[in-house]
């Protein structure tokens, strides 16, 4: 669920290409308020940094088996049901996406026949439908108007639908029962980003990613995208050398998005270099990403016009499009000849247009 946002402010042509597949995030009324730490018995925390390490690692199996042990410790408590639902949806799908189906429809069952406010808010997780999974939500709210998670899931169910001011308020309650609710956090950073709240949405990541970064129930890829949403923030509000360095440490990024994100801030800071750097960086983790291909010839035409580098990265473009007929592939592609020619460099009637039949 992340719509692209307008970009907005003088970001320079480049940094905006470079910005162009990782815009974040809508928004909510500014409040003061921050999340609370996490306040973990130490056994609980071991397995669930454990339980983390095995997901990241590939081992959902490993990771579902940690997250089941837990559950059965601690029967009601809400965040560990969803981290073994998201776990055995994980086992499940790697092997059946109709398994999967089956676990979502198993789940909704069982909050049918024994409707708890944990059940159906889990209910309202499974669901895809983002109408039915409001009506599931505000189900568990009728059952305990103070359930944290059940009105988190109303915020979730009705962000999806668009409905972004309900949205709020839905997200805004979450908080006001539970501090120390990070996903709720995270869902009123996104929908302030969104909202063009662009002070309001940097203070709440710089808060949330303070405090779930100790949080080993938060994955290492919720964090990620947390620091390249409030990377992109920062680079339009020109806070450049704060941007370089939450991107920085961000850029273990396995998608290559953060190290995409931190090219643009080092480009808005004049450091072509690092810029080319966090590029490549990026297409290394991403090799199939024309993007990132794209990215990197601007980048090298800014550092040496009508260089052989910056043809030849312009050239790629050609080659890795010839007979598409995507759209977004095609206008690279308009993109990439618009550039050769304007060097001088010719290009075959063949080649021109990706060779698409009429």
């Amino acid at each position: 669920m992340r719509p692209q946002s307008r970009l907005v402010g003088g970001l320079s042509f480049i940094a905006l290409s470079i910005l162009g597949a990782c815009s974040s995030t809508e928004e909510l009324a500014f409040t003061n308020q921050r999340p609370g730490p996490a306040a973990l018995e130490e056994g609980m925390a071991k397995i669930l940094s454990s339980a983390r390490e095995r997901m990241e690692a590939g081992d959902a199996r490993g990771a579902s088996d940690r997250y089941a042990s837990l559950m059965a410790a601690h029967p009601e408590d809400p965040w560990l049901a969803v981290l073994a639902q998201e776990a055995r949806y994980e086992v499940l799908g790697s092997d059946s996406l109709d398994l999967e189906m089956n676990l979502r429809r198993t789940i909704r069952q069982v909050a049918e026949e024994q409707p708890t406010p944990l059940r159906l808010m889990l209910a309202a997780r499974a669901e895809p439908d983002a109408y039915a999974a409001l009506h599931l939500a505000d189900r568990a709210l009728a059952l305990d108007s103070e359930f944290a998670w059940g009105h988190y899931a109303r915020a979730h169910a009705l962000a999806r639908l668009g409905e972004t001011e309900a949205a709020r308020d839905a997200v805004e309650r979450t908080v006001a029962l539970d501090a120390g609710h990070l996903p709720a956090w995270w869902l009123l950073a996104w929908l302030r980003s969104h909202a063009g709240e662009q002070d309001a949405a940097i203070v709440t990541w710089r808060a949330w990613l303070e405090v779930a970064a100790e949080d080993p129930r938060v994955s290492k890829r919720a964090l990620t995208t947390a620091a390249c949403d409030l990377g992109v923030l920062l680079v339009r509000a020109r806070q450049h050398e704060e941007a370089l360095a939450v991107l920085d440490a961000a850029v273990s990024d396995l998608s290559g998005r953060s190290s995409s994100v931190l090219a643009a801030a080092e480009v808005e800071a004049g450091e072509t270099e690092g810029a080319l750097a966090s590029v490549r960086s990026a297409r290394e983790r991403d090799p199939d990403s024309l993007l990132y291909v794209v990215q990197e010839a601007l980048l090298l035409e800014r550092r040496a016009p009508d260089s052989q580098e910056a043809i030849a990265a312009w050239q790629e473009v050609l080659d890795r499009t010839e007979g598409t007929t995507d759209l977004s592939a095609l206008l690279q592609r308009m993109r990439a000849e618009a550039h050769l020619l304007k060097f001088g460099h010719g290009i075959s009637a063949e080649t021109a247009g990706g060779g698409v039949a009429d």
